[in-house]
């Protein structure tokens, strides 16, 4: 595979160095890793993984008042 063109990304010093150490164990590099994450989000046309927002102390308070009956 050719490649043609070059991503820059800025990350904290702290994820790099333990992502580099998980794909060093996994016999890849970080550019590697992303190009097969890229590739998943072509197939998937989205994101690969779901992507959830928990919610917050008063959107549960006004869940359980709802179901309540409150």
């Amino acid at each position: 595979m050719t490649y043609d063109t070059d991503i820059t990304i800025r990350t904290d010093s702290g994820v790099k160095q333990e992502t580099q150490e998980i794909l060093d164990a996994l016999g890849l590099d970080i550019g590697a890793a992303v190009n097969i994450f890229l590739r998943q989000v072509i197939i998937h046309h989205g994101l690969p993984f779901r992507v959830n927002l928990e919610p917050n102390a008063d959107t549960m308070r006004a869940i359980d008042d709802a179901l309540s009956g409150k």
